[in-house]
């Protein structure tokens, strides 16, 4: 429960207060789970004092690209969330790539196509439909960080008719922008797609427009995990002349927006395969353009050169329309193999760059950990095999992380970006090989931005403070201003570090000190503390 008499003073800190301005030696005094004030010199008497020299004193950190929120219900949800609190962030933007927890059509008809996704760990149980009824129940046991919403057009569409490929009719259509438009009337920051998982995949463009012409019409925001990341990709028919696929569904997008005049948040704005990284020049130019001409967008980025997703995100969509029974068909197999490996030697990505995270099989589990490569080998049969092998016993769902996502020269250019907004896009799992994002993202940021020196301390942060709670729309925090509320994190920014590498991916950063949400005192001297549930529900 959130503390609303404590107060406490944060002594003698450097206050970067979330703006992008130059930040300011003081003091920041906390109380009733708001800032109360922001003191240059005295101490007020009988009051709780933390020792803030040589320490910055900045927002708590809000993660624009979550998928926490399939967590939250969860009965080890402060488990669960625990990595992220622990690098600073306070706040989650729920509900990125289609995968949204509300706006359900109420039976439970196609239950097992929504709960079919990446984020099996928390095992929930899904036991509302709205909004409002997910919200009550946060709100009954308990939230441990803020949250706060965005519909997913994939959950949504895959509620009302699963995961069949046609075309909606008129009437599916209909319900389904009912219930996201529901979904944003209760409090919903926008909608998301998912446009290379079931079933956001095989939504037309008509489809996504008529979705944005919605949020649009609501004054609110689509986020979109587009048809490819790669210059290559199964999405589009293959041309060795045409244009870069990562640009083409850029412009898709784009486009959508030009025409609706929705606000576009594009996820994780990546490069995958080495090949990709030399669209990246054309790719920011189509990007600079499209703001130039007007088009409110935006990107979210991390700060890790790998991801994680599900096994089957690289396939084709005429290879998923017809799974299961595609995997045991020759033809499509040996369709796809050349689709594939072609793929491979054009795009610089392949099958030694997809690690298997976990896997939900008896016989397969003893290679997480192993890329497809050294599955194969170990297997005695080829990587086109392996690779088939796990997605089939998996029914495409078995967790991977893909490296070569982008470079680091990439990653800065990125930070640098005025359309970039920091995020983590990674979710804690109770078996295998975990995301590095999931306990390091935010303080490899600030690592990096000290250490190359192409950010600010005051441009970084507020690249993760109110650059998210402006483009959400949310009035209260981002900011560490009077009469907001006290979401804060301390940190060493000398010292600050992430401490993952290639083979431990699970190590707690060095340098965040304190957490406080709604201001209480989560995280002390670095240590999580027994205070917890203080976090709150957020509607925009």
């Amino acid at each position: 429960m959130v503390d609303n008499t404590h107060k406490v003073l944060l002594n003698n800190g450097y206050i970067v207060d979330g703006s992008g301005k130059k930040g300011v030696y003081g003091s920041l005094l906390i109380e009733g789970g708001l800032i109360k004030d922001i003191i240059s010199n005295e101490v007020p008497d009988n009051i709780e004092v933390i020792d803030c020299t040589g320490k910055v004193i900045s927002p708590g950190f809000i993660d624009m690209h979550s998928h926490n929120d399939w967590f939250f219900p969860s009965t080890r949800a402060e488990d669960f969330l625990s990595p992220f609190i622990q690098q600073g962030i306070t706040t989650f933007i729920g509900g990125n790539c289609g995968f949204g927890v509300t706006g359900l059509k109420s039976s439970a008809q196609f239950i097992d196509n929504i709960t079919a996704n990446p984020f099996k760990s928390s095992e929930i149980e899904i036991s509302w439909s709205s909004l409002n009824q997910y919200a009550s129940k946060l709100e009954k046991i308990g939230l441990p960080a803020n949250l706060l919403l965005l519909a997913g057009h994939g959950t949504t569409r895959a509620s009302i008719r699963g995961y069949n490929s046609s075309p909606l009719n008129v009437s599916e259509t209909d319900e389904m922008l009912g219930l996201l438009g529901d979904a944003m009337d209760e409090g919903a920051a926008g909608v998301s797609f998912g446009l290379q998982y079931e079933p956001g995949i095989f939504a037309s463009t008509d489809e996504l427009k008529a979705v944005a012409a919605l949020v649009k019409q609501k004054n609110k925001l689509i986020t979109v995990h587009s048809r490819a990341s790669s210059a290559l990709s199964g999405t589009y028919p293959l041309s060795l002349f045409g244009k870069p696929h990562n640009i083409i569904a850029l412009e898709e997008m784009i486009n959508i927006a030009r025409e609706t005049g929705v606000s576009l948040q594009y996820s994780h704005l990546i490069f995958v395969g080495e090949k990709t990284w030399k669209t990246y020049s054309k790719t920011m130019n189509v990007i600079d353009k499209a703001i130039a001409d007007g088009v409110d967008f935006k990107f979210d980025t991390f700060s890790y050169t790998c991801g994680g997703s599900v096994i089957s995100v690289i396939l084709p969509s005429w290879f998923m329309e017809k799974v299961p029974e595609a995997y045991e068909n020759s033809a499509d197999l040996k369709k796809l193999k050349l689709q594939l490996t072609i793929i491979e030697k054009l795009l610089g990505f392949g099958y030694g760059d997809i690690q298997i995270a976990y896997i939900d099989d008896i016989e397969l589990s003893k290679y997480t950990g192993m890329f497809i490569s050294e599955i194969a080998k170990d297997l005695g049969i080829t990587p086109f095999e392996a690779y088939i092998l796990c997605a089939k016993r998996s029914n495409g769902k078995a967790r991977v992380l893909q490296y070569k996502y982008a470079n680091l020269e990439i990653i800065k250019n990125h930070m640098k970006h005025p359309a970039s907004i920091f995020m983590t896009d990674a979710w804690l799992e109770t078996e295998g090989i975990q995301n590095p994002a999931s306990y390091g993202c935010f303080p490899r940021f600030l690592q990096i931005a000290r250490e190359s020196k192409i950010l600010s301390l005051e441009e970084t942060i507020k690249k993760m403070t109110y650059s998210a709670a402006e483009r959400l729309g949310i009035k209260d925090r981002g900011l560490l201003k009077k009469g907001y509320a006290a979401d804060v994190t301390v940190f060493d920014w000398e010292n600050i570090c992430d401490n993952n590498s290639l083979k431990e991916t699970d190590k707690t950063p060095s340098g965040i000190e304190h957490v406080f949400i709604n201001g209480n005192h989560v995280l002390d001297k670095g240590e999580l503390t027994k205070c917890s549930k203080c976090g709150i529900f957020i509607r925009v």
